[in-house]
């Protein structure tokens, strides 16, 4: 009797490490094979991202990821690459505003921005977004941070090209780009005779009598003796 029990012990033991086996080796097929949708720094054709769970996340999907769902991507090119460098424990890299310019009914937009590169000074992948409120534009980006390797701080020069864009009805228009923290950053921007004017661009009065230049948000004009 006690024989018997001990070889019936014997085959749950080995009927029990051979399921365990079975499910270990499944995990390990799943995991090679790549049942997962995507790996992060794959080359995707549409403008998408892999997120954490190995899932190809796109456009709208990805909006769901930033805090105000009033963000959109329709009619928006955004584009970006890699220009340097630079340690964050020596300076904070701030959020610059290069260029705004209307040509053709596209307001296109460059920016500076701090992000993370890897060693092949490659920038972890973006997706640009904006929306339109009453007092401007605000811009801002997704940026995909799973892969370890974009363990750099870099800056990127990033721009959104928006066709078909129609100012306002206002008096003031702000450019703001918000970070993916929730902070905002004012390009102080200018707008005079239907034009986004960037901070610091010179340009001519409406009746041709002045200089003008955009400083801090607003336009300083001086009159020219030719016009007194």
């Amino acid at each position: 009797m006690k024989g018997r029990w001990y070889v019936n012990w014997l085959v749950v033991i080995t009927v029990l490490l051979l399921f365990t086996s079975l499910g270990t080796f499944a995990i390990s097929i799943k995991d090679t094979v790549g049942i997962k949708k995507c790996a992060y720094g794959d080359n995707f054709d549409d403008n998408c991202i892999c997120n954490s769970d190995g899932e190809v996340v796109c456009e709208e999907e990805s909006m769901q990821s930033i805090e105000n769902t009033e963000f959109i991507s329709k009619n928006l090119n955004y584009s970006y690459e890699f220009l340097s460098y630079f340690d964050v424990s020596s300076s904070q890299k701030e959020i610059t505003f290069v260029d705004i310019s209307q040509t053709l009914g596209i307001l296109k937009i460059t920016v500076e921005l701090p992000s993370y590169c890897n060693e092949n000074s490659e920038p972890a992948k973006q997706i640009g977004f904006y929306k339109g409120t009453e007092e401007g534009l605000v811009l801002t980006t997704a940026t995909n941070l799973v892969s370890e390797s974009y363990n750099r701080t870099c800056v990127v020069e990033g721009t959104f090209s928006i066709s078909t864009f129609t100012l306002p009805e206002s008096d003031t228009f702000e450019i703001i780009y918000q970070d993916e923290y929730g902070s905002s950053f004012a390009a102080n921007s200018c707008l005079y005779g239907g034009y986004i004017r960037n901070n610091g661009d010179v340009y001519n009065s409406i009746d041709g009598c002045s200089i003008c230049s955009c400083r801090d948000g607003e336009n300083v004009c001086e009159e020219q003796d030719s016009c007194l």
